[in-house]
């Protein structure tokens, strides 16, 4: 919810700069969801990697334990 309201008040701030500089709109949420695009990607590589770890070392105490 926290990060939709920020991505909504992002577009509308893009979306006014847009209107009083005339700016090609279309080409600017196009570099934005490139940048999302990015962002996610690079979050779920950095969230895989961690969780496999974590895992790695939960799957080593619960083996050493028994």
């Amino acid at each position: 919810m926290f990060w939709g309201v920020l991505i909504g008040i992002l577009a509308a701030g893009v979306f006014g700069a847009s209107v009083m500089m005339d700016i090609d709109l279309m080409a600017m949420y196009k570099e934005m969801s490139i940048g999302v695009g990015i962002g996610v990607g690079t979050a779920t590589v950095i969230f895989v990697i961690g969780a496999g770890v974590v895992s790695a070392i939960d799957y080593s105490r619960k083996r050493n334990a028994s």
